[in-house]
């Protein structure tokens, strides 16, 4: 009998032990390993990156003991190896890290606009230009991950390294206008180089558009004598200016109408004598004939304005294209004197309104002033400022018809749309 009652209480003991065992949770595990896997498919030997398109990786996600949310990010180098930034050697990180476009997912997709960009920075290209003039060629990619538990840095891991073989970059840049430059006395005769890009932005003279070859602008041209010349680009003295014909220096008197200044591609400069008060002037410069350059001066300050576009359905959503300029032109925001707020009222009839902002006339595609990344549709409240983003989304309204204001704020980085005070 006494057997029997032992086993019975062993035979309990062991069903409790079993019962608190079940009723364990998992518990958080700091990884021993701190790495995880990383891939990327076969078939992405050569990648070439493009607009709208994304770079596809594969992670495994660390083994943390738990299921719980992991945040990913990606290191992106065009060395062999990662080094770390150290501050007290001086050595600076050699990669860029970008952020997936769902930063929880496993399946990792990389927006090739920040794939190509970051190539390009750590290639040193940081503007259009830049990049036309570079001759980019494919480039060899290493990339690795990072995922982490955010506020857990016990949680840290790093992936292996993975080697892209060859991926093309576009150029990622937006194309802009281009200026030439008073150089002279005004600017203390410093070196029209990019060392001193700083320097020559207030004697900077901007484009009208991208490609115009036509360029004005209003400089505070100081008092007393002044000599002067104009060059086109920064590349130094030997590069492309514009001066007198006679390749001396020549006498020129500022007024109140505009006067042709005789321009030919020498370094003989134009001056001003000691009667000259100072003052704004603007200058217009006419590059379309570049043989036979033209150059306009005229005393008092030119107020610039620039444009972008509303495009949806009250345009009849016309192409954003040098095609429909004209057409366009009814639809322009206007930014009068460079203070980054476009601003424009329309007779809107009564519709169901879609609209996006671009900021020239390139064709379709994203655009820096969209309601959403993606293409889907954001509803609008009127009067309110609602933040843009880059892509293709539109912000919608139903309308009963009458004038609406539409302001675009790249100050603020904000759309608006509202009925004007009567």
């Amino acid at each position: 009998m006494k057997k029997l009652y032992i086993l019975a209480s062993l035979a309990v003991a062991a069903a409790s032990l079993t019962s608190c065992e079940a009723d364990k949770e998992p518990v958080y595990v700091a990884p021993a390993e701190k790495v995880f896997s990383l891939s990327t498919p076969a078939e992405d030997d050569n990648i070439v990156l493009a607009p709208g398109q994304v770079v596809e990786l594969t992670a495994v996600a660390p083994d943390y003991g738990i299921p719980v949310v992991t945040t990913y990010s990606v290191d992106l180098t065009l060395a062999d190896e990662f080094i770390e930034a150290n501050e007290e050697t001086g050595t600076e990180a050699n990669y860029i890290t970008l952020t997936p476009k769902q930063p929880t997912k496993t399946a990792i997709e990389l927006d090739d606009k920040d794939v190509t960009t970051a190539i390009c920075q750590l290639l040193g290209i940081n503007t259009f230009n830049e990049f036309e003039d570079a001759d980019v060629q494919p480039q060899k990619v290493t990339v690795r991950a990072n995922a982490r538990i955010p506020s857990i840095a016990s949680s840290n891991c790093v992936s292996n390294n993975v080697v892209l073989p060859s991926v093309t970059p576009y150029n990622p840049f937006p194309q802009v206008p281009g200026y030439c430059y008073l150089v002279g006395t005004n600017s203390d005769w410093a070196t029209p180089d990019n060392a001193n890009a700083t320097t020559y932005e207030k004697w900077s003279i901007e484009e009208t558009g991208v490609g115009t070859n036509i360029y004005i602008g209003s400089l505070n041209v100081p008092a007393d004598e002044q000599y002067f010349r104009f060059y086109t680009e920064l590349t130094g003295w030997d590069g492309v200016c514009l001066g007198t014909p006679s390749g001396g220096n020549e006498l020129i008197e500022f007024t109140d109408e505009e006067t042709s200044l005789e321009v030919a591609y020498t370094q003989g400069c134009f001056m001003t004598d000691a009667a000259w008060e100072g003052g704004y002037v603007t200058f217009t410069i006419d590059l379309t004939d570049k043989e036979n350059p033209k150059v306009y001066a005229k005393k008092g300050e030119y107020l610039k304005e620039t444009y972008v576009y509303l495009i949806g359905t009250p345009s009849n959503w016309a192409e954003p294209s040098a095609t429909n300029e004209k057409a366009l032109e009814a639809w322009r925001l206007v930014d009068r004197g460079g203070t980054g707020i476009y601003k424009a009222t329309f007779d809107i009839p009564e519709s169901e309104v879609y609209f996006r902002i671009y900021p020239g006339l390139n064709g379709w595609g994203a655009t820096p002033y969209a309601a959403a990344a993606g293409n889907a549709n954001v509803s609008m409240t009127l009067g309110s400022a609602i933040q843009y983003v880059e892509g293709e989304g539109c912000w919608t309204f139903n309308w009963k018809g009458g004038k609406l204001t539409f302001v675009l704020d790249t100050v603020e980085g904000t759309m608006t749309v509202s009925v004007p005070e009567e």
